[in-house]
């Protein structure tokens, strides 16, 4: 069973520690030595503030008028939480920041996975494809994206088109289609989507985590039969803030309950994780080849990609080529806490392997997936780096960012920052307009290059990452199209892009297996 304990540590401040090797000891081993830890309750909290399941479509029908639905009943435009705009086989959904009722971040780190059309069970948005907006002469012109493009984003000052939208300080919203059959030129349509929302920032404000004080004597340490509290150094567990709090298990930290850097072949393969998966869980994935992971896509291989999806206990992907896969596949489970009197810690063994896990006080046994705090099969995701920064004008302008990744498996995940816009900034509808907008990244690059230097659009970005650095690439100032229009053949011209101001950014890691 792996070391672990709860007390104070060789710096006098009350933690809970756990070793990954039974030779190190959670007493003396030092915090910055991070690779050694499967959880350290003095790093900086990561969790998920919720997974939302987005797939109703109240309106189905080709003809069908149509009805707006808010939640919670009895709310309306001025008050809702959720909202769904539907008719004609469409709907729109809206989620302002009083849906996470735990959200800590106006503009928080955010995700859509989205399921592939058809109604396929794959996830097919890390996928290359071309887009065609039928105004170019025998598809001269358009460019190749990932699916991430066709996602919309969190908004800042968001105004409905229509007055049953109302408006939203702050939020996110998405379009889903019961009309997704899968084409040429339809390669992202989606009828099912999962909206993961972090409690981390997606924008220029700082993560809310105080530093601890030097221990003072102060109470830090609390066990009730509700809850197992402990404040960070210097601080009194009754009176501080979330911010000011080390472990508090009515915040359930994000499980990464399987981890892995794989080799995958071209076609279909799976990875066996040994636990039957919920329908709510949601992967992580970089793919790429050689030493470098190019995120979110390859920057010149336009047939690389893999579609995945989940099956009983088994990931399985679908992959163009022969490729690396290094990926977290994390958990939420928001249903609601158990009673029964476990203690918080429950040690086990199952199939051959010694389990310690920290519990939610007075929680079933045995335990829901939501009671528990620390399992030592999933190990606690760490941020080896966090930050923001400006976006320069400039075609392929490059920011280094240098982290400790010793003894790591480093992933990055990061945000665009943009402007206002409304309608068709996207390049596709978009109902409202807002002051803001952080999107999910994608490369995106031109089909014909223009101006003999401009192979990205200038929305276009994407991150190099290694063991011990993360190089992002942006084209702020290119162009967004190039394309020969079909009504005046022999007439090439360009189209405006979306570019981003700024790049909100995390280096998560896992320790080695």
């Amino acid at each position: 069973m792996a070391r672990w304990r709860i007390g104070n540590d060789y710096t006098g401040s009350a933690a809970v520690k756990v070793m990954k090797n039974n030779a190190d000891d959670p007493y003396s081993t030092p915090d910055s030595e991070r690779w050694k830890f499967l959880y350290n309750s003095k790093l900086p909290k990561v969790n998920i503030a919720d997974m939302e399941l987005c797939n109703v479509i109240s309106r189905p029908g080709l003809n069908d008028g149509a009805v707006y639905n808010y939640h919670p009943a009895g709310s309306n435009s001025s008050n809702y939480q959720k909202c769904e705009g539907s008719g004609g086989g469409m709907s729109e959904w809206f989620y302002r920041n009083s849906a996470f009722p735990t959200l800590r971040y106006n503009v928080p780190l955010f995700d859509w996975k989205a399921k592939k059309g058809g109604g396929s069970n794959r996830y097919n948005q890390q996928m290359v494809h071309w887009t065609d907006s039928g105004s170019y002469y025998r598809g001269q012109g358009g460019f190749y994206a990932v699916g991430n493009y066709a996602q919309v984003g969190w908004v800042e000052g968001f105004t409905g088109s229509v007055s049953q939208y109302g408006s939203m300080a702050y939020g996110a919203l998405t379009r889903i289609t019961a009309r997704d059959t899968i084409d040429a030129f339809n390669k992202f349509l989606s009828r099912d989507k999962r909206l993961i929302v972090w409690n981390l920032p997606g924008n220029n404000v700082p993560l809310d985590e105080a530093a601890p004080l030097a221990p003072n004597g102060t109470k830090t340490f609390k066990i009730t039969p509700q809850a197992l509290v402990i404040a960070k150094p210097g601080f009194h567990v009754d009176t501080a803030t979330p911010a000011q709090l080390a472990i508090d298990t009515s915040r359930i930290p994000v499980k990464v309950i399987a981890a892995a850097d794989i080799a995958l072949p071209a076609g279909i393969s799976f990875y066996e994780t040994g636990i039957p998966l919920p329908d709510m869980v949601a992967l992580d994935v970089h793919f790429y080849n050689g030493s470098v992971i190019n995120y979110p896509s390859s920057p010149v291989d336009l047939d690389f990609g893999a579609e995945y999806w989940f099956d009983g206990t088994k990931i399985y992907f679908a992959a163009s080529q022969a490729m690396r896969a290094r990926f977290f596949l994390y958990l939420e489970d928001n249903s609601p806490p158990t009673s029964g009197g476990n203690r918080v810690w429950r040690t086990f063994t199952e199939n051959g392997v010694a389990v310690f896990q920290l519990l939610r006080p007075g929680s079933a046994n045995p335990p829901n997936w939501n009671d528990i705090y620390v399992d030592t099969r999933w190990p606690q995701v760490q941020i080896l780096a966090e930050g923001y920064f400006n976006v320069a004008a400039g075609n392929d302008v490059i920011v280094d960012v240098a982290f400790d990744g010793t003894g790591m498996f480093p992933m990055v995940k990061y945000l665009t920052a943009h402007g206002g816009g409304s309608y068709q900034t996207l390049g596709f509808t978009v109902s409202g307009s807002w002051n803001a907008m952080y999107r999910l990244p994608f490369v995106k690059r031109l089909k014909y290059i223009y101006n003999g230097n401009q192979y990205h659009a200038g929305e276009s970005t994407y991150c190099e990452l290694t063991a011990n650095n993360a190089r992002f690439h942006t084209f702020a100032g290119n162009v967004g199209d190039y394309y020969n229009r079909g009504d005046s053949p022999g007439n090439w011209r360009t189209s405006g892009a979306y570019a981003p101001s700024g790049i909100r950014y995390y280096i998560f890691g896992i320790p080695q297996p």
